[in-house]
């Protein structure tokens, strides 16, 4: 899939909308009392491109279980239009070239399929839920034992 035509699939919520997305997902799937949570997520450092955290949210997910990417895969005739997100982190801390196709705050809802088939123009690390938020699913950038590192919270089956 092209970019163009994955953009032309996607709507890019807007901000204020996609601020209270994200405090709502935060509130429900993360774990903002954890003693490291403060000072890598809450807190925002000035960089050359804006205020940004250092840390991962998902590494302060209640609950988590990992998972296969291919379990992610695998549903993707079951899930209907969903949320994405990413960490707002910085241009300098980010070192790979056009990363960036969306705003770093920018939350996008999406057909699940097209997610899937365009996750190339997303950032590594993504965080998926519906509208219900009775479940997320995150693909790391991480690899363990040869294996992109996901996450599942909440149940999705």
């Amino acid at each position: 899939m092209e970019f163009k035509s994955f953009k032309a699939q996607v709507n890019i919520l807007d901000k204020l909308e996609g601020e209270s997305i994200r405090e709502r997902y935060i509130e429900k799937f993360v774990n903002s009392t954890h003693s490291q949570y403060q000072e890598q997520i809450q807190k925002k450092y000035k960089f050359r491109d804006g205020y940004c955290y250092l840390g991962y949210l998902w590494d302060y997910m209640k609950e988590p279980t990992i998972i296969d990417e291919h379990y992610i895969r695998s549903k993707r005739k079951d899930i209907g239009d969903v949320y994405v997100f990413w960490d707002i982190h910085s241009c300098e801390r980010i070192l790979i070239k056009d990363y960036w196709k969306f705003g770093k705050r920018d939350i996008i809802n999406l057909n699940f399929d097209v997610l899937i088939k365009g996750a190339m123009y997303l950032p590594e690390d993504i965080y998926i839920f519906d509208a219900s938020y009775m479940w997320t699913m995150v693909m790391t950038h991480e690899n363990i034992n040869g294996k992109r590192y996901c996450i599942k919270c909440g149940n999705i089956d």
